[in-house]
């Protein structure tokens, strides 16, 4: 998936750009990693449950926070990430809209889809993106695609048995499926399974959205945890669609990068 996106980051990304040149206020390369990692455990809580009833206004803070993080990674994205960022918001508002709103398979805690959201997709996107390019990773990606597979069957089991997960461990064997077949984007997609389990565990911890006991809060024979385990089974979507938005828009963006090289 990233790597129709961009080329390996190099470890010295970072300090290759001269300052004058840098953006102001961006995020890119391994800032944007360790910031994305730590960024929801800073802000979601503001959202939660326990600040909700002590802090009204909690909720509109953590969305303030997380335009301005987001604005922060497009300022510091190459191009074609940039494009991804955008679409990615996009996406998010159609996807959040059908899968909250229309199908319930989900609910936030004032039932309305905070704000937060739609950014906080194309972040999580853009997190994994800078992840799964590092230098460093590449050179030991298969053990870490080894690593990050066993880490995800074992939640995802101990999430069944633990839980009685049956909808996240279906989830589990379509995301194993999609490995099967997604060669060259597994680095990607496993991270971005973590990367999800964690953050659903955060936000339904917090009491920030909760999913129904079974699925869809209709199918009795399909009982389900809070959150499910392989629930980023449905993110990959997410990622596929900005994929296609980027391929189709390609052309586009390699007219403009023509045309700002020819001013120059």
């Amino acid at each position: 998936m990233a790597a129709a996106l961009a080329a390996p980051i190099p470890p010295t990304a970072l300090v290759a750009r001269p300052l004058a040149t840098r953006p102001i206020f961006a995020l890119r390369g391994r800032a944007a990693l360790f910031a994305g990692l730590l960024w929801w455990p800073l802000v979601l809580p503001f959202d939660g449950v326990w600040m909700g009833a002590r802090v009204p206004w909690g909720q509109w803070l953590t969305s303030a926070l997380t335009a301005v993080y987001w604005l922060a990674l497009y300022r510091g994205a190459p191009p074609r990430l940039r494009h991804a960022l955008v679409r990615g918001v996009l996406i998010a508002v159609a996807g959040e809209c059908f899968f909250s709103l229309v199908i319930g398979m989900y609910e936030y805690r004032l039932t309305w889809i905070p704000l937060y959201v739609f950014p906080g997709h194309a972040i999580l996107f853009a997190t994994v993106y800078w992840w799964s390019r590092d230098h460093d990773v590449l050179r030991h990606a298969g053990a870490w695609k080894a690593g990050l597979y066993t880490l995800a069957a074992g939640y995802s089991a101990y999430w069944l048995f633990a839980r009685n997960d049956v909808y996240g461990w279906l989830c589990f064997a379509v995301f194993s499926a999609i490995l099967a077949v997604a060669r060259e984007s597994r680095l990607f997609f496993l991270a971005m399974y973590l990367l999800v389990a964690f953050l659903e565990q955060l936000g339904t911890s917090l009491g920030c959205w909760h999913w129904p006991a079974v699925l869809l809060g209709r199918f009795e024979w399909v009982p389900s945890a809070n959150p499910p385990s392989g629930i980023a089974s449905f993110y990959f979507g997410l990622d596929v669609l900005c994929l296609i938005a980027y391929l189709q828009s390609r052309p586009a963006l390699a007219a403009r990068r023509r045309r700002r090289h020819a001013a120059r």
